[in-house]
């Protein structure tokens, strides 16, 4: 078998796109390109994911009621590169960081939606 049969990385980190659902649960036609489980900014998202998971229990936040949706969203953010066919006010909205934080804080299905994509590696992966 050749080698780059094996290979994953480069696809992970080229990213695909994953389209987001609308308010009303259907998929729509806005979509962010997403990067996968063997890239490394999905693994340097895990890590800072587990760093803040830690500092929490040091604190002795209690686990069992703390919210961790805001560690979701910063995950997400994390894998996220560009987007397509979002608006607003009827103007394509450019993609920043900061842009997609407000988006993703208040769609958590399309968190849930982002993160389900990135952890199934057929995503990333030809064939």
């Amino acid at each position: 078998m050749e080698i780059s049969q094996l290979e994953t990385r480069e696809a992970h980190e080229a990213g695909t796109k994953c389209n987001l659902v609308q308010a009303d649960g259907s998929v729509s036609d806005a979509f962010v390109i997403v990067q996968g489980p063997d890239s490394a900014a999905f693994r340097l998202a895990k890590r800072n994911q587990r760093k803040m998971i830690i500092e929490l229990k040091a604190k002795n936040e209690e686990m069992e009621v703390f919210d961790f949706f805001p560690l979701d969203v910063e995950f997400a953010i994390d894998l996220i590169t560009d987007w397509g066919n979002i608006t607003k006010d009827g103007e394509p909205l450019k993609f920043s960081k900061k842009a997609c934080k407000g988006l993703l804080e208040n769609s958590p299905v399309n968190v849930d939606r982002i993160l389900d994509h990135c952890g199934d590696r057929v995503n990333f992966t030809k064939g």
